[in-house]
């Protein structure tokens, strides 16, 4: 009884995938900001979504802020044998 309660257990003991989000900005453009985030991004991530919003900051010069949300799969289990 005792061994088959921790097998049915088993499915909910798992870690659940991370998610996040980088921000980087630029003074060059959009797909400059991008890259930067993305240089950001802790290994394994798995970029979900891009935004970028762009900000006067006066006399026609733009500031580019852009943001990669990731999320990161659950590590796997290991198991000894």
């Amino acid at each position: 009884m005792c061994a088959a309660a921790i097998v049915a257990a088993l499915p909910f003991l798992t870690l659940p995938a991370q998610a996040g989000s980088v921000t980087a900005s630029s003074i060059w453009d959009k797909s400059n900001a991008i890259e930067r985030a993305r240089q950001q991004l802790p290994a394994g991530a798995v970029v979900t979504a891009e935004r970028c919003q762009e900000t006067e900051v006066g006399m026609g010069n733009y500031r580019y802020l852009c943001t990669v949300e990731f999320s990161q799969p659950a590590p796997a289990a290991t198991t000894d044998q």
